[in-house]
C-alpha cells in the first residue's frame, strides 16, 4: 500500500471541478479588463475594434434574413509544442455571479464565476448546461473479466498480491484487502458497474467492493455468503481518485470472481477496443452525428414510433 501511495498524483485535479458549484475555484483567475479607458459607444454610434466598448444599458442586436449565421466569429490554429492543433476561442464569455439573471430573455447563455455554462430555458427558468466538468455518462463495454482468483492469469491485475493477502491457491484471505488495476480497460474513471462472484469460502462472510484510496466504510456489503457457496452479486462503486483501481475486502477467505460490463465517466475515456462493435469504432467515431443517425435509420423504424 505505501508504494502504491509513494507515487500518488493527482491526475484529475486539473482535469474536473470538484463540482457544479466549486465556490472559488474556476473563478480566481478571471482576468480583469484593460487598463485603458472603454470607448464610449452611445446608441447608434459604431463599435470600434481592438477597444472595450461601453455599451452602458443597451442592447446591440443582429438581425439577418440570410440562411447563413447572423454572426460568424473565425479565428486561426496554432500547434503547439506536442503537435496539437490549437485554435484560439472565438469568443470569450466572462464568468459572473453565482447565477444568471432569471429576468434574461430565453435563450440567454452565460457563464458563473465557478466556470459553470447556464442558460434561460423558460422566462424565469435558469438551468444548466451539461458538460465534462459537471456531469458523467455510462459506457457500456463488452463485459471484461477483471480478476479470478482460482488462476495465476486472472490474479494478474492484483497490485498487491502476497502470501499476505490470498492464501496457497489464490483466495482473497480473512480480513485482507486487494487492489484491482483497471488501466487495461478505462483511464481517469469515475466508477463501474460489474458482476461480482464468490466461491469455495471456507465460512459465511462477506465481500466488500469500494473505491480505492478511501478508508474502507465499515457498514456494508457487497455480497454475503456462506461456507462453499457460489454466489453472484451486480454492484456498482465508485474508482480510486488519483488511480484507476478499485478495491476489495473478504471477511473470510474466498476465491472472487468479478466482471465490469459499463464505466461511468465524465473527462474519462474508455479503452476503444473494449466497446461493443470494436472493429468499427474507430470508423463510427469519425461519423457526424446526421451519418450516425443515418446508420440507425437502415434499422427501419420502431413501433413504438
Amino acid at each position: 500500500m505505501s508504494e502504491i501511495e509513494d507515487k500518488t498524483v493527482d491526475r484529475r485535479r486539473l482535469l474536473r471541478r470538484a463540482g457544479t458549484v466549486a465556490a472559488g475555484v474556476a473563478g480566481t483567475t478571471v482576468v480583469g479588463a484593460a487598463a485603458a479607458a472603454p470607448a464610449q459607444a452611445d446608441p447608434g454610434q459604431p463599435v470600434i475594434q481592438g477597444a472595450n466598448n461601453l455599451a452602458l444599458g443597451t442592447t446591440t442586436a443582429l438581425t439577418s434574413t440570410a440562411a447563413g449565421p447572423t454572426l460568424r466569429l473565425a479565428n486561426t490554429n496554432i500547434t503547439d509544442q506536442n503537435g496539437f492543433d490549437i485554435s484560439g476561442p472565438a469568443l470569450h464569455l466572462v464568468p459572473s455571479g453565482d447565477f444568471l439573471s432569471d429576468q434574461a430573455p430565453v435563450g440567454s447563455i452565460g457563464v458563473d464565476k465557478d466556470g459553470n455554462f447556464q442558460v434561460i430555458s423558460a422566462p424565469g427558468w435558469v438551468d444548466y448546461v451539461h458538460t465534462t466538468g459537471n456531469s458523467n455518462r455510462i459506457v457500456p463495454i463488452a463485459p471484461q473479466r477483471l480478476v479470478d482468483t482460482r488462476t495465476a492469469a486472472g490474479r494478474a491485475r492484483i497490485v498487491n498480491a502476497s502470501s499476505t493477502t490470498l492464501d496457497s491457491s489464490g483466495r482473497l484471505r480473512d480480513r485482507q484487502v486487494i487492489h484491482l488495476d483497471l488501466t487495461d480497460f478505462v483511464f481517469v474513471g469515475d466508477a463501474l458497474f460489474g458482476n461480482l462472484t464468490v466461491t469455495t469460502a471456507v465460512a459465511s462472510g462477506f465481500v466488500q467492493v469500494y473505491p480505492h484510496g478511501i478508508t474502507r466504510p465499515a457498514d456494508f456489503s457487497t455480497i454475503n455468503y456462506s461456507a462453499n457457496q457460489i454466489l453472484s452479486n451486480s454492484f456498482m462503486s465508485g474508482i480510486g481518485y488519483n488511480y484507476d483501481y478499485i478495491s476489495v475486502y473478504a471477511h473470510r477467505t474466498t476465491h472472487i470472481i468479478i466482471d465490469i460490463v459499463a464505466f461511468v465517466l465524465s473527462v474519462g475515456q474508455v479503452n476503444p477496443a473494449i466497446l461493443p462493435f470494436s472493429a468499427s469504432a474507430s470508423a463510427r467515431s469519425a461519423e457526424s452525428a446526421g451519418q450516425s443517425r443515418a446508420e440507425r435509420a437502415k434499422q427501419g423504424t420502431p413501433s413504438w414510433k
